[in-house]
């Protein structure tokens, strides 16, 4: 039996897959960095928080899409899964915290 890579495999889900980026809706990528600054600087250097903080909105624009991004911006409370999927979006950014 004969078996193919993985890869092979994965390249017709990943075409299949929608884009997940959009664009902030207005004034909401300063709203999210203001509340992101808000948390990290009571913990963090100011300039490793506004590292960070630039960099968690950025994955997080790339990682959502635009009917997220704009439930992100609109509403106060938010699903445990959209938490947990900006969680996720901005911890790849944890390193520029330990600058």
């Amino acid at each position: 039996m004969r078996y193919l890579p993985l890869s092979v495999l994965l390249l017709p889900l990943l075409a299949a897959a929608p884009a997940h980026s959009a664009d902030w809706p207005a004034g909401a990528k300063a709203d999210f960095v203001r509340e992101c600054l808000n948390g990290a600087k009571a913990r963090y250097k100011e300039a490793a928080a506004q590292d960070y903080c630039a960099c968690a909105a950025d994955k997080v624009s790339a990682g959502l899409s635009e009917s997220e991004m704009t439930q992100l911006h609109k509403q106060k409370q938010i699903s445990p899964e959209l938490q947990q999927r900006v969680a996720r979006l901005s911890g790849a950014c944890l390193s520029q915290l330990n600058q």
